[in-house]
C-alpha cells in the first residue's frame, strides 16, 4: 500500500535540462550548419520554434537548444548581409539606372552560364550559346557608343576651323564625355558597384566563419546566443528538456532521430513445453515473465562491454535505456500532454514503463534501445604505447528490440538502424584553420558573387518574410491545437537526421554499421534463446526463424562465406545458436 505521506514521482514528466561546459563534434558541426546552409536553419526553426506544440525526438549524442539558438542567430545574419547587398543596389540604381541595370544583366548572364542546365549540354552546344550572346551583347554596346556619338558628324563638317572657337565649340558639344553621353563615372561605375557589392559580401561571410572557428572551434565552452523573443525563449525552455526524455512522441516513424531504417526482423512463436520423458505431463503453455525476458537481453547486450573481456574485445561504449513509442495524434486533454506547456511529455517514470511493457496492448510501445554510439576507442601496443587516438566515426548505430508475451504467444520485433555523420559542408569549423578565414572568405565570395548579386534582394524577401512572421506562425500553431478536440503532437523532423550525410560515401561506414548490427543481433537472439531454454521452452520453432533470418544491406552483405559487392543485394544470414538446454528440441 502507498503511503500517501511520501510523495510519489509523476508517472509522466517532462526532464531538466543543464547544458554541458562542452559541446561534442556532432553539436558544433550542427551549430555551424546553419551559417553555412540557410535551408537547413529554416527547416529547424519551422519544426522546433513554430510548431510551438509538437514534441521534439529523442536526442541522443547531440544537443538541440544550441543549434536552435545559432539557426536563429545565422538566419539573422543573412537578413542583415541581404539587407546590405539590396542597398547597394539601390544607391546603385539611384547614380545610374543603366549602369545598374547592365551590371545586373551581366550578373544573370554568368549564373546562366554556370547553371546546371547549361552544364548539362554538350560543351559544343554550351559554346555556341555563349559565344551568341557574347556577340550579341558587344554589338548591342557598340551600338549604343555609336549611337551616343552621333553629333561627332555635326562636329567635325559644320564647326568653325579658321575661327579660332574650335576648342570652345569642341568643348561644349562635349568631347570630354558629354556630346559622347558618357562620362568617366560611367566608366568607373561598374567597378565601384562590383567594389561594394564585394566589400559587404566579403565582411558577412568573413564574421560568420569567424563564428564557426572560434566559437564553435573544439573545446570551446558552449554558446547558446540569447533570442529577444520571450515567447521563443519559453518554447526553447521547453524543448531543451524534451529533448532528454525516453518517449518518442512522433507522427510517422516511431524511430525518428535514430538515423535510417537498415535490418530488422519480426516473428511470433507459441510457448509450448520442451519435450518431456513419456508418461510425464508438461502443461499446454509456459507462463514466462516478460520484465525478466527484457533485463535478460539487456543484460546480454551490456556484456559485450563485460570487464571480463580483454581491452581490444569489449565495445566500451555500447549502453541500453528505455524507449517508449507514442503516437502524437491525441485529445487536448490526453495525460501525455502537459497542460501547463500544451506540449507533450517525453519522459516516463520507472512505475509507467513497468506499466506499459507489461501491457503490450496499450496506446504505447515499449522497447528497449540499444546504442553503439560513433566514439571509437584509442589504440595501444600491449606495452601500453599509444598508436592512434579515440577517433570519431560519426556512424552511430541503433537497435530497437521489442518482446511482447500475448495470448500465449512471445512476439519478438529487431530493428536496427544507422546514423550517418554530419555533411562535411557542416564540419568546416574542424577543417577550416582560423588564419585561413579572409582567405576562405574571399573564396566563396567570389564564387557566389554574380548570384548574391542577382538574388540578393529575393534572398532578403524571402528570409526577411519568414523572420517577420515567426511569432505569427507560432501564434497560428497554438490555436490550430486549441481549436481542435484532436491535434497531432508527433514530431515529424530529426535535427540529427536533417544534417546528416546519406547516403554515406564511406565504405568503412558501411561495414562498421554492418558489424554492430550483426552483433546486436546476435546478442539479442541468442539471450533470447537462452531464456526460452531455461524455462523449458521448445526453441524448434524460433531455432527455425532465427536461421533463415535475412540481413539486407544495400551495398554489400556476407552470405556462405562469399563477399557480394554491389547495389542493393539480399543475403542471407544464418544464425548458429548454441545447443539448447533443458531438453529442448534444436
Amino acid at each position: 500500500m502507498v503511503d500517501p505521506e511520501v510523495p510519489s514521482e509523476p508517472l509522466l514528466s517532462t526532464p531538466g535540462y543543464r547544458p554541458p561546459e562542452t559541446m561534442n563534434a556532432t553539436t558544433r558541426h550542427l551549430c555551424a550548419a546553419p551559417y553555412v546552409d540557410v535551408t537547413f536553419a529554416d527547416d529547424v526553426i519551422r519544426e522546433v520554434v513554430e510548431s510551438e506544440r509538437k514534441a521534439v525526438p529523442p536526442s541522443y549524442g547531440f544537443d538541440i537548444d544550441p543549434v536552435v539558438r545559432h539557426s536563429l542567430r545565422a538566419r539573422r545574419l543573412l537578413v542583415l548581409r541581404y539587407a546590405l547587398v539590396t542597398f547597394v543596389l539601390i544607391v546603385g540604381y539611384c547614380l545610374s539606372p543603366l549602369a545598374t541595370f547592365c551590371w545586373l544583366l551581366l550578373c544573370g548572364f554568368v549564373v546562366a552560364v554556370r547553371s546546371r542546365v547549361m552544364r548539362a549540354l554538350a560543351p559544343q552546344v554550351r559554346w555556341a550559346i555563349v559565344a551568341a550572346i557574347v556577340v550579341v551583347g558587344f554589338c548591342s554596346v557598340a551600338f549604343s557608343m555609336l549611337q551616343s556619338m552621333g553629333d561627332l558628324e555635326d562636329l567635325l563638317l559644320f564647326s568653325d576651323y579658321g575661327s579660332g572657337t574650335y576648342g570652345s565649340d569642341f568643348g561644349e558639344s562635349g568631347f570630354d564625355g558629354g556630346g559622347f553621353g558618357l562620362t568617366v563615372f560611367d566608366f568607373l561605375y561598374p567597378l565601384l558597384l562590383a567594389s561594394a557589392m564585394f566589400a559587404v559580401l566579403f565582411l558577412s561571410r568573413r564574421h560568420v566563419f569567424g563564428i564557426i572557428t572560434t566559437e564553435l572551434a573544439p573545446g570551446t565552452p558552449t554558446t547558446a546566443p540569447r533570442s529577444t523573443n520571450p515567447r521563443v525563449e519559453r518554447r526553447l525552455a521547453v524543448v531543451a528538456g524534451m529533448q532528454r526524455g525516453n518517449i518518442a512522441v512522433h507522427d510517422r516513424d516511431p524511430f525518428l532521430g535514430a538515423g535510417w531504417f537498415e535490418h530488422g526482423w519480426e516473428f511470433a512463436i507459441t510457448l509450448g513445453p520442451a519435450e518431456r520423458p513419456e508418461g510425464e505431463t508438461v502443461p499446454e503453455r509456459v507462463h514466462l515473465d516478460g520484465a525478466e525476458l527484457n533485463r535478460r537481453v539487456s543484460k546480454a547486450i551490456l556484456d559485450l562491454r563485460s570487464e571480463q573481456l580483454g581491452d581490444g574485445e569489449k565495445i566500451p561504449n555500447v549502453f541500453v535505456v528505455p524507449y517508449v513509442a507514442a503516437d502524437g495524434w491525441r485529445r487536448t486533454d490526453d495525460p501525455l500532454v502537459d497542460p501547463a506547456t500544451r506540449a507533450p511529455y517525453t519522459m516516463a517514470s520507472p512505475e509507467t514503463l513497468a506499466a506499459i511493457e507489461a501491457c503490450p496492448q496499450g496506446g504505447m510501445r515499449h522497447y528497449l534501445r540499444a546504442v553503439v554510439p560513433a566514439h571509437g576507442k584509442e589504440v595501444r601496443t600491449p606495452q601500453g604505447r599509444p598508436v592512434l587516438p579515440a577517433q570519431d566515426s560519426g556512424v552511430a548505430v541503433t537497435a530497437f528490440v521489442h518482446l511482447a508475451l500475448e495470448g500465449g504467444l512471445l512476439y519478438a520485433e529487431f530493428v536496427a538502424t544507422v546514423m550517418p555523420e554530419v555533411r562535411r559542408l557542416y564540419q568546416l569549423g574542424d577543417i577550416l584553420k582560423p588564419e585561413r578565414v579572409p582567405v576562405h572568405a574571399a573564396e566563396t565570395t567570389l564564387r557566389h558573387f554574380f548570384r548574391d548579386n542577382l538574388f540578393g534582394v529575393i534572398h532578403l524577401a524571402r528570409i526577411g518574410w519568414n523572420v517577420i512572421r515567426l511569432q505569427g506562425r507560432m501564434s497560428k500553431s497554438a490555436r490550430d491545437a486549441d481549436e481542435f478536440r484532436f491535434y497531432d503532437y508527433g514530431a515529424d523532423l530529426s535535427v540529427r537526421e536533417h544534417g546528416s550525410d546519406w547516403p554515406t560515401g564511406k565504405y568503412m561506414h558501411h561495414l562498421d554499421a554492418a558489424k554492430y548490427i550483426a552483433l546486436l543481433d546476435k546478442a539479442v537472439t541468442q539471450s533470447i534463446l537462452d531464456f526460452l531454454d531455461e524455462h523449458g521452452v521448445n526453441t524448434t520453432e524460433f531455432r527455425a526463424k532465427a536461421a533463415s533470418m535475412s540481413f539486407d544491406f544495400s551495398t554489400k552483405t556476407f552470405h556462405g562465406g562469399q563477399q557480394v559487392f554491389g547495389s542493393h543485394n539480399r543475403i542471407s544470414q544464418t544464425n548458429i545458436p548454441k545447443t539448447p538446454r533443458g531438453g529442448a528440441g534444436g
